[in-house]
């Protein structure tokens, strides 16, 4: 029986371009797997406020509903923590012609309520609620929801 150890020959063991093009590879898929890492966080962060988003439209279309006509032409979205940094609602109605026309209606001169008659207004009227915010990052995103009210 031998018991001596086996002799290395030339082509044992590896090369010095072997293990930089070994670690190359390995530096290229660690790169990939952190950005899918990061992207996938991104990713994590745009659903959660467009969540949030939608909540918050949901309970402002809500609100909407639960208007009389005439208050509604008077009414203001409630201030909103979510989603974002920075967040605004436009609210508007639309004439027979299709033209947009902001809410809420400021009173007309002296304090006189709005004229209504000659806005030209259908029944029902279409109502777009505009969501606009943005995030930490500075990326603006909007959510639009319509709903139609009885005048």
């Amino acid at each position: 029986m031998d018991t001596s150890t086996p002799k290395l020959t030339d082509n044992d063991g590896m090369t010095l371009i072997e293990l930089t093009f070994a670690a190359g590879v390995l530096a290229v898929a660690l790169s990939l797997l952190f950005g899918s890492l990061i992207s996938i966080n991104v990713v994590g962060e745009v659903s959660r406020d467009k969540s949030s988003a939608t909540a918050e439209m949901a309970s402002i279309m809500e609100d909407i509903r639960r208007q009389s006509f005439d208050d509604l032409l008077a009414y203001t979205p409630p201030e909103m923590d979510e989603p974002g940094v920075e967040q605004t609602v436009v609210l508007e109605c639309f004439n027979e012609a299709g033209d947009a026309i902001g809410l809420p209606m400021a009173d007309g001169e002296d304090g006189q309520p709005v004229d209504v008659e000659g806005l030209e207004l259908p029944n029902p009227v279409e109502i777009k609620a505009t969501l606009v915010w943005t995030d930490v990052k500075g990326r603006a995103y909007s959510m639009h929801a319509t709903t139609l009210c009885e005048r």
